[in-house]
């Protein structure tokens, strides 16, 4: 143990307590896959978010990632609720940006890149970082990195 961590861990215990992060259990893990396929609006999502948001599993992940990819492609007109909610916390804005990658699929990622230009103003912040990372998911699946679905 360094130097540096026993600082940092001698102040968490004297100044208050570590906490660990939540453990994500295998049920855990199938009811955040399940109710991320169920998402059907951002509203539904943000209470996933809350409750699963933790599990970082490889099938959960892909489930957040493909519901984010489905709601952005096809309820772009609904943005202003995803607005709201990455607003008001900015580890759900995080979330949904990280989870635009390649598990989306091409179209879905492709049609989010074409909405993206017709981004309102109030949320031309989080249309960028969209915008970005569509753009390079869609950079990577080309290059082979993931074979199109």
């Amino acid at each position: 143990m360094t130097a540096l961590r026993r600082v940092a861990l001698a102040l968490a215990l004297l100044f208050g307590r570590a906490e660990a992060a939540p453990v994500c259990s295998a049920e855990d893990v199938v009811n955040a896959r399940a109710a991320a396929m169920d998402a059907r609006d951002w509203e539904a999502l943000y209470e996933i978010f809350h409750r699963f948001g933790h599990c970082t599993a490889v099938s959960a992940s892909e489930a957040f990632s493909q519901s984010i990819g489905r709601l952005l492609a096809s309820r772009w007109s609904e943005l202003y609720e995803l607005e709201h909610f990455a607003e008001a916390n900015r580890a759900f804005r995080a979330f949904v940006v990280e989870h635009i990658d390649v598990t989306i699929s091409v179209t879905d990622l492709r049609r989010i890149v074409d909405q993206v230009e017709t981004c309102p103003g109030y949320a031309r912040p989080i249309c960028r970082e969209i915008a970005e990372r569509s753009r390079y998911a869609l950079r990577l699946r080309s290059s082979g990195v993931m074979e199109a679905k």
